[in-house]
């Protein structure tokens, strides 16, 4: 009779700041005052011909947004109010470097020299950068104005 047995250390689990950080957003209205929209889809393009809606939320006064992961240097994501109707197609645009982290959790993302546009506006007017570096998701990135 063969018995194997494995034991892991403490870092086997990949929580907190050992993951790769999504981008914060906040948003605000014309008068640049915070504001909570009534309703938001949005969607991300992470490649392939893939546009993935990762958010559909009501009450809503921000929003994280995870990049993407391969080799493109930005990534786009759609804005709407409203299931059916006008969307903003924002892009991101960023330099990635990979940080190690452990045997059990291999490496994670940081993402450098942030850089926002809005490509297309309604209901998306403008966008401020906050921060140009992701490491956490302590910090605001960008401030969405509606």
């Amino acid at each position: 009779m063969l018995l194997l047995t494995s034991c892991g250390s403490d870092d086997d689990i990949c929580l907190g700041q050992d993951s790769t950080p999504r981008l914060k957003l906040l948003f605000r209205n014309a008068n640049n005052q915070l504001y909570t929209a009534d309703t938001l889809y949005v969607d991300v393009d992470y490649g392939k011909d893939t546009i993935k809606n990762i958010i559909y939320s009501a009450n809503v006064d921000s929003i994280f947004i995870p990049l993407r992961i391969d080799e493109s240097p930005y990534t786009d994501f759609y804005i709407r109010r409203r299931s059916v109707g006008p969307r903003s197609k924002i892009r991101v645009s960023y330099d990635k470097k990979l940080i190690y982290v452990s045997p059990a959790c291999g490496f994670k993302v940081n993402y450098e020299n942030l850089k926002g546009e809005v490509l297309q506006t309604d209901p998306v007017q403008s966008i401020q950068t906050n921060n140009t570096s992701l490491t956490n998701e302590n910090s605001i990135n960008f401030y969405l104005r509606f």
